[in-house]
Parts: C-alpha cells; sequence; structure tokens
C-alpha cells in the first residue's frame, strides 16, 4: 500500500540523491537552501515503512516567469521523484495528489515546478500545463546545470 507523508527533508535526501542528483558526491550533499523555510512541506512517498518517492513544496513565486501567476499564492514544486525499482506503480501520482490538497488547504492557487524533460508527459497526466509566453507561445526548454532541459510547468488548483 502507497503512503503519503510529512518528513523532514533530511528523511528525503537518500531518495533524492539516488533520483535526481548522482553527480554530487553523497546523499548527505542532497539539500536546497531553502529545505528549512517557513512553510516548507516535504513529502515521502512510502511502501513498507520504505521511503520511496519524494517531494518538497516552497511558498516561491516563479522567477522565470513572474507575470504568469502575479496576484496569486503559489507553490513550487521541487525534487519531485520516485526510485526506478517502484515507478509506475501510482507513487508520483499520490504524492503529487497529496501536495495539491495540502496547498489547496494552505489557500494555494497554483502549483508550479521547473520539470524535468524525462517527467514532461508525467505531469501533463496530471493536469500541469507549459508556460507560455507573451506571444502565447509555449515557452522554451532551458538547460538546468549537471541535470539537463526543463520547462516550467504549472497546474491551479
Amino acid at each position: 500500500m502507497i503512503e503519503v507523508r510529512r518528513v523532514k527533508a533530511k528523511d528525503l535526501r537518500e531518495v533524492r540523491f539516488k533520483v535526481l542528483w548522482q553527480y554530487l558526491n553523497s546523499a548527505s550533499e542532497a539539500n536546497i537552501d531553502i529545505d528549512e523555510s517557513e512553510g516548507a512541506i516535504h513529502l515521502a512517498g512510502v511502501i513498507n515503512g520504505e521511503i520511496v518517492g519524494c517531494a518538497s513544496l516552497f511558498i516561491q513565486d516563479c522567477d522565470r516567469y513572474p507575470e504568469i501567476f502575479k496576484g496569486t499564492k503559489v507553490y513550487r514544486l521541487r525534487a519531485m521523484g520516485v526510485l526506478e525499482s517502484v515507478q509506475g506503480m501510482g507513487i508520483g501520482a499520490a504524492i503529487i495528489n497529496h501536495a495539491e490538497n495540502l496547498c489547496s488547504k494552505n489557500e494555494a492557487q497554483t502549483i508550479w515546478c521547473d520539470a524535468r524533460e524525462i517527467a514532461w508527459g508525467f505531469y501533463s497526466k496530471l493536469g500541469f500545463i507549459y508556460a507560455s509566453c507573451d506571444d502565447g507561445y509555449e515557452c522554451d526548454a532551458y538547460e538546468v546545470r549537471n541535470v539537463g532541459l526543463h520547462k516550467m510547468m504549472y497546474k491551479h488548483i
């Protein structure tokens, strides 16, 4: 059975390292500079007592496309990932669903993320859309050092 629960950021380091940031030297380095910021929410996807998925939420405006969410409360989804051995079992979707419910309870209107190219389809299936630029066309992908192509995606909740 899949369980999603709130945890401390340090509890997610191992999964973050294995799934997202293998270029780091060790799991102890798998931190985000704002992990301990006010309002931060850290979620673990758990199967049989083992953390197999992770996501963190931060009250943070989108600096890349600030006009998109002007005047609304938004959460940024970061460090979302599921161990390869259990992908496809609904863990990621369960984490996102839990995140949406928490954000909604906290009166947020939108969740946004810098989505990796490999995850664009996953987020799209869950109702996230790509940011559109001023000309109405989908914004270009951008490179994140050590990680690869990303696009900003969001979902109104």
